[in-house]
């Protein structure tokens, strides 16, 4: 792997920017849909990486899906509703979590 600037290699170590599903596969903890740091892997790292992406295609989940919940992360199929696309949306389940939080902050008189 090399720098990005300088194309001088990488050593290791070095923060480098990856995907979601990168990031989670190689240990990272971010949410969906965000990107992130993240030490130059091992070529076992990156192999186990491709590895994962594979599996999710396989199982028909694309890494790139942005039919998901901005913030619960789960897919459309896994819950009721989903509101919205094209990398913002939220499920029914956070869209009532609002509303509860919303009532308990405001009363009835936010609707």
């Amino acid at each position: 792997m090399n720098c990005p600037l300088c194309a001088q290699a990488l050593e290791g170590g070095e923060l480098v920017m990856v995907c979601t599903a990168c990031h989670k596969a190689l240990g990272g903890g971010l949410a969906v849909g965000a990107t992130g740091e993240f030490r130059v892997p091992t070529p076992e790292l990156i192999a186990a990486a491709h590895q994962a992406h594979k599996a999710h295609e396989s199982e028909g989940e694309s890494p790139h899906a942005t039919n998901v919940c901005s913030w619960c992360g789960k897919l459309e199929r896994q819950v009721k509703k989903l509101l919205g696309r094209g990398g913002l949306a939220l499920c029914d389940e956070c869209v009532s979590l609002c509303c509860d939080i919303l009532d308990a902050e405001l009363g009835d008189s936010w609707r």
